[in-house]
């Protein structure tokens, strides 16, 4: 806490006024990154199309382009098993699932079978979040640097395009 509070430029005691713990912390960390995710899936709540769906996907993509991290985060959240950031999460994932099912039951009938927007939306995300992933076969693949401004616009226009494929 104490190198956190030096590069936050504020005093140990500040960061441990507003945040009593570490935990504490990382928590309000996640639930900010994720509350702008929660914020375009209010949105699919409310309109619950296909063209909300597509939107969010991209906007979602932008996010973790400004806040590559993020992924990191959530991928280490995942496999950690611990709940502390679901806890803290609900209506992230209240949101989300809210949102998925009114896109459910708003799609029209699907030309190809197994397209269930929430399957379709677990299958973007992976595409999605793999861009980012820092291992040696997407570093193989895409070179060190893999983060300039015709990479971001080359790989929102293949998500894109899946997402056209797909909804």
């Amino acid at each position: 806490m104490v190198a956190i509070a030096e590069r936050a430029g504020v005093t140990h005691g500040l960061l441990h006024y507003y945040f009593e713990s570490k935990d504490r912390l990382y928590e309000e960390v996640v639930r900010r990154l994720f509350g702008r995710h929660l914020q375009l899936f209010e949105r699919l709540r409310v309109d619950g199309n296909v063209t909300s769906a597509r939107e969010l996907v991209l906007q979602s993509f932008d996010l973790f382009w400004e806040h590559p991290n993020q992924v990191r985060i959530m991928l280490w959240e995942m496999a950690s098993g611990d709940d502390r950031v679901e806890r803290s999460m609900t209506a992230f994932y209240g949101a989300m699932a809210d949102g998925l099912a009114k896109l459910s039951a708003n799609a029209p009938r699907r030309r190809k079978l197994g397209l269930d927007p929430r399957d379709v939306y677990v299958s973007i995300l992976g595409a999605l979040v793999v861009y980012f992933f820092r291992d040696p076969a997407i570093k193989q693949l895409f070179g060190d640097n893999r983060f300039r401004e015709e990479d971001r616009i080359r790989r929102r226009a293949h998500i894109a395009a899946l997402l056209d494929l797909l909804l």
